[in-house]
């Protein structure tokens, strides 16, 4: 290992499965791979063992997070060759600004972009950060040599950049390895006497001058800009302050080169005696600037262009001039594009950016920020009634239907407004609450819109807070699950239980799944949460099982982000092969949402999953917008009746007449059903007439430990079994 080998990398992403697998992509692996053993057999019984690269990885769950790391580690004087970055990191910095922030403290830090998806262009990134050498994308999800070779790659690069800046403070010892060095830099790296006479130039790829040593470089800079250049190396004599330049030369072939540089005083007996430029081609730069200030599809400024004049009005406030910032959120967009296409989407966009351009003044300004979120800028009097009327206007303006390549959509939105009130703030605050105001009229039902206020603040603080305690809770095995019994009334006794997790918190007690749930499905937790409920829920089978308790099934609950986005027949797999439980006794529950946001998909995975063995119920049936005519093609075992529906029986005879049409369709498709919330004689002594197949509710049985559950399997007492009557 030399002296600037450094195979540290940072892993900055919210999403807890990332980093797990860029542990097994780059953690240490054994000495003797799978790939040794197979050449030993091919050719000899003797294998040379060639030594992997061993990195040293780190974790950071935030952007800020994530350049607190990196800012101790510098300190230490153990720098990060590498980090990979994701782009999307709610609800604190993102990806862009994450880098923004990281190269300002550390500017040798190779950097790698994992993303599926961006609120930014890649053009908007190369605009924003400079075409640099240090910065790759990486699309998500990534292949396992391709993110090895980066890594190897991009940890060498690193190394070789710092031997090279080493060697560029020894030119004076070595003009050969001077010469060596300098030519190696992409970047034109000159040194001018003070009339612009070249006194040494490196090789040059981009061909940003045509001068050679001896030449005058004045010669190559455009007119308009020539005197701008002299100047600036004048002061740099006078002055002996460096000083950064942007300017446009010809490359003789009538082509303008875009520079921009830095110019360094070079000192001999304290005098400036020449000066250094180290200039860069920014002409790509150039020539896309208004394209990267503009949204491509609807021409409307983009999130740079919009955050860039809220910045210059917040400095150029008038007193008596209110600021407004509105995020527009249309809803259920995905739908549109899933139904319609695309392309229809795209046309609809363009049509919601024209009706949101006639709200807008000629000094106020409406940006597409991405996706189909929209912002407006506005420009109001003192009287904040004003602001309410204006947000509720575009509220009705998004709800009139729109025909659409002769299609009519009605479309909606959620508006996040945000009042400015102190100019002091920075823009990224600003952007950040008018996100959260948009957030909150999403969760209160949208098509509406949220002002900002401090309570919408703590909340995000909380779910911040809280995201991260549920990390330690998943290291520290803080969850365990509780069982509700599912009553077979045909047998009249219990068959299987419902797992519900509950997070037995250090200090706060125990918490039930509605107050965490939500923020693991945000943060990507959740993926890792249901692993921890399928093993213990296999572990559970199996010990029921070696116990000779019978056929006990465990139903789990499964997540709409779990069911389609993660392999869970593979997850399934490894996880009853690891525990030996028999998957004819594990049940996957699915809400009715989760199934028909793709419904076409949706059958698909079920059909593996049931080929497998495993058994599919719908959770919380009738609730959602599930219809017959998709039921019959799903692969599925039970329904369970949502709660909502049995609460009234046998008294309201709407509930009544729904719950027995139900039951009888099911039963006519052989789908058995499930009777959720069960907490009266009468509703048990209603479902056993109407042919309910299975029941759950505290009337006979409230969730419970494992070993209650246990001990009542053992003893056969169950609370109220002598009501039921075999059907």
């Amino acid at each position: 290992m030399n002296n600037f080998e450094n195979r540290r990398v940072l892993i900055i992403d919210d999403d807890t499965r990332i980093h797990e697998d860029f542990i097994k992509i780059l953690g240490e692996k054994d000495s003797k791979s799978e790939y040794n053993e197979i050449e030993a057999k091919l050719f000899s019984d003797e294998v040379s063992q060639v030594e992997s690269i061993v990195y040293e990885l780190d974790s950071a769950y935030q952007g800020e997070e994530g350049y607190e790391k990196v800012l101790a580690a510098n300190s230490e004087g153990r720098p990060y060759a590498m980090a990979f970055i994701d782009m999307r990191m709610p609800p604190g910095w993102d990806g862009l600004e994450t880098i923004k922030q990281i190269w300002q403290i550390d500017s040798q830090i190779q950097l790698v972009i994992c993303t599926a998806y961006s609120d930014y262009s890649w053009n908007e990134v190369l605009y924003h950060l400079g075409a640099s050498d240090r910065l790759i994308i990486l699309k998500k999800p990534f292949d396992m040599v391709e993110v090895q070779q980066l890594t190897t790659a991009l940890t060498t690069k690193w190394s070789l950049s710092c031997e090279s800046i080493s060697r560029l403070q020894q030119i004076e010892e070595s003009e050969e390895k001077y010469r060596t060095v300098v030519d190696s830099v992409e970047d034109t790296i000159m040194t001018l006497d003070k009339e612009g006479n070249i006194m040494f130039v490196n090789h040059n790829p981009w061909n940003m001058i045509n001068q050679a040593v001896g030449g005058n470089y004045y010669y190559d800079i455009k007119d308009e800009y020539r005197e701008k250049v002299k100047q600036t190396v004048e002061d740099v004599f006078s002055k002996g302050e460096q000083k950064n330049i942007e300017y446009a030369t010809s490359n003789g072939v009538n082509k303008t080169v875009w520079s921009e540089g830095r110019l360094t005083p070079n000192y001999k007996n304290n005098k400036v005696v020449a000066a250094t430029l180290i200039a860069s081609d920014i002409s790509a730069r150039k020539a896309l600037d208004w394209q990267l200030r503009h949204d491509e599809l609807t021409g409307l400024a983009n999130r740079t262009q919009f955050s860039d004049y809220v910045k210059s009005c917040l400095a150029n406030k008038d007193s008596e001039e209110l600021l407004v910032i509105l995020f527009i959120d249309l809803d259920h967009f995905n739908l549109i594009n899933d139904c319609f296409g695309h392309e229809l989407g795209d046309k609809l966009l363009v049509r919601i950016s024209k009706l949101l351009s006639k709200k807008v003044d000629e000094n106020e300004m409406l940006a597409r920020l991405g996706g189909d979120e929209f912002a407006i800028l506005k420009c109001v009097n003192k009287d904040d009634s004003w602001v309410h009327k204006y947000a509720e206007s575009l509220n009705d303006l998004l709800k009139q239907p729109l025909t659409v390549a002769g299609f009519d959509i009605y479309p909606s939105a959620s508006i996040g407004v945000v009042v400015v009130k102190d100019t002091a703030t920075t823009v990224t605050s600003l952007l950040q609450d008018a996100d959260a105001a948009l957030y909150h009229a999403k969760s209160k039902g949208r098509n509406r819109y949220e002002c900002f206020d401090q309570k919408m603040r703590d909340e995000v603080v909380k779910r911040v807070s809280m995201g991260n305690e549920l990390r330690q809770a998943i290291e520290n095995d803080q969850f365990e699950a509780y069982y509700q019994p599912f009553t077979n009334l045909s047998k009249g006794r219990v068959t299987g239980f419902e797992a519900l997790i509950r997070w037995n918190h250090p200090i706060k007690g125990m918490i039930y799944p509605d107050e965490f749930i939500p923020v693991a499905e945000e943060t990507g937790l959740i993926f890792s949460i249901t692993k921890k409920m399928l093993m213990m829920g296999c572990s559970q089978i199996k010990e029921w099982q070696d116990m000779g308790l019978g056929d006990i099934v465990v139903s789990i609950n499964c997540s709409a982000r779990d069911f389609n986005e993660q392999n869970m027949q593979q997850i399934i797999e490894e996880t009853i092969k690891e525990t030996g439980a028999d998957i004819k006794q594990l049940e996957l529950e699915l809400t009715e949402s989760t199934i028909m946001d793709d419904a076409e998909n949706s059958i698909e995975c079920m059909r593996l999953l049931t080929d497998m063995g495993l058994n599919i119920s719908i959770d919380d049936f009738g609730t959602g917008y599930s219809s017959f005519s998709y039921i019959k093609q799903f692969t599925i075992d039970k329904l369970k009746i949502d709660r909502t529906f049995i609460c009234d029986t046998p008294q309201v005879q709407d509930d009544v007449a729904i719950v027995e049409a139900i039951i009888a369709m099911a039963h006519r498709l052989k789908i058995k059903v499930v009777a959720e919330g069960v907490e009266t004689a009468e509703q048990l002594a209603f479902l056993q007439t109407a042919k309910c197949d299975v029941i759950q509710g505290y009337l006979l049985g409230k969730p419970m430990s494992s070993e209650e559950a246990t001990s009542r399997l053992q003893q056969g007492d169950w609370p109220n079994q002598e009501l039921i009557k075999k059907i």
